[in-house]
């Protein structure tokens, strides 16, 4: 689903070329889904179900400010890894998807509030889920671009800007920033 939808659009990709793409009859599908959009939501818990074992791993000293650079970096790769999903996920579902597909991202945006009430970051007055839509948003154009400019492998690329974005709203500029230019340099040596 992912892949068709990465080439297709979620609107133009039919079940038969998921079917075709998968390898699998009629029947198979029907049995796993009700139908196409059950498959790309299935698509989408996928890469939010592997980003958050992702995060799980990082380990739980580095959940500092510094620390976000590893996990921001951790989804980077993966979101790289698995660009069809990224795309699925963060244009098709926004975009052409359905409203259950929107739900699936704005789920994703409760989960990201709950992580950053827990490190008792935000802005001083803001809700943590207004300062994590802020974060998401600025954090998640970067990726759409990279994505519809057909760059998905290289997104770990973005990791300073990203984590500028993801940051500004919760440590402000001057200290995102820093942040900004750490991250460039972890992936630099990294690179």
């Amino acid at each position: 689903m992912a892949d068709c939808c990465a080439e297709q659009g979620y609107r133009a990709t039919s079940v038969e070329a998921v079917m075709e793409r998968a390898d699998v009859g009629r029947d198979s599908f029907e049995y796993l889904f009700a139908g196409k959009e059950d498959c790309a939501l299935a698509a989408l818990n996928k890469i939010i179900s592997e980003a958050l074992a992702r995060l799980s791993t990082i380990d739980a000293a580095n959940l500092a400010v510094e620390g976000r650079i590893y996990e921001i970096r951790a989804i980077l790769q993966l979101l790289s890894a698995r660009a069809s999903f990224a795309r699925l996920g963060c244009i098709e579902a926004r975009q052409g998807g359905t409203r259950r597909m929107r739900s699936s991202y704005e789920a994703a945006v409760r989960v990201l509030a709950l992580m950053m009430e827990r490190t008792g970051a935000g802005t001083p007055g803001a809700s943590p889920t207004v300062t994590a839509r802020a974060a998401l948003g600025g954090a998640e154009a970067l990726v759409r671009r990279e994505l519809a400019l057909g760059g998905g492998g290289d997104l770990p690329k973005l990791l300073g800007d990203f984590v500028y974005a993801a940051l500004v709203p919760f440590v402000g500029q001057r200290e995102a920033l820093r942040q900004a230019k750490l991250a460039t340099r972890v992936a630099a040596e990294e690179g």
